[in-house]
């Protein structure tokens, strides 16, 4: 009798085991009328949050290239220079980028040396503003004359003002811009037409 039990109590606990680990089975399995449970799984909860937003849609720029800088402020400027009517930036370009996101891109060429100035400019959200100006601090010295942020770079001989003036991101590039104060008159004539 007393071996009985010995043998009788491992099986008992095994059933016991065994019953207990099928009810936590049986609760984790979906029932088959197909019913979601109310609470989300940890899963659900991880991928939601980790679906980006929309991004905000920029506001488009509505005026064109001969009112953001006048025929007159490019005669003072320089005579010499006349806007293109049709031109397509350079992908990756700072201009065609602006063009993407409802904005304008201009380029007026020099009719005597064939050199060419493009001004754009993008009425964007505050997010991609600030991004913008990070990338602006790493790559130019902050220019205090124009707009309420400037950054003026050169590379290769060419001169890249890059200015924020609310939520607009105005870019003007050309080998004419030697300093940061070459530009000046037609980016203030610019940021003056965006008002």
């Amino acid at each position: 009798m007393p071996g009985t039990v010995r043998l009788l109590a491992p099986a008992a606990l095994g059933v016991l085991a065994l019953a207990l680990l099928s009810g936590c089975v049986a609760t984790a399995t979906p029932t088959a009328s197909g019913s979601a449970s109310t609470t989300p799984s940890a899963s659900a909860t991880q991928t939601a949050s980790a679906t980006p937003s929309a991004s905000p849609q920029p506001t488009p720029v509505t005026i064109g290239c001969e009112t953001l800088v006048s025929a007159d402020t490019f005669y003072a400027f320089n005579p010499n220079f006349g806007l293109l009517t049709s031109w397509t930036p350079a992908a990756g370009s700072a201009a065609a980028t602006a063009k993407s996101e409802s904005g304008i891109a201009c380029r007026w060429s020099n009719q005597t040396s064939g050199d060419t100035i493009d001004i754009s400019v993008a009425h964007l959200d505050a997010a991609s503003i600030e991004s913008l100006k990070n990338d602006a601090v790493s790559k130019g010295t902050l220019v205090p004359t124009y707009g309420d942020e400037a950054y003026f770079s050169t590379s290769g001989g060419v001169g890249t003002a890059v200015v924020f003036q609310g939520d607009y991101w105005l870019v003007a590039t050309s080998i004419d811009f030697a300093e940061p104060g070459d530009p000046s008159d037609l980016i203030d004539a610019a940021l003056g037409a965006l008002k």
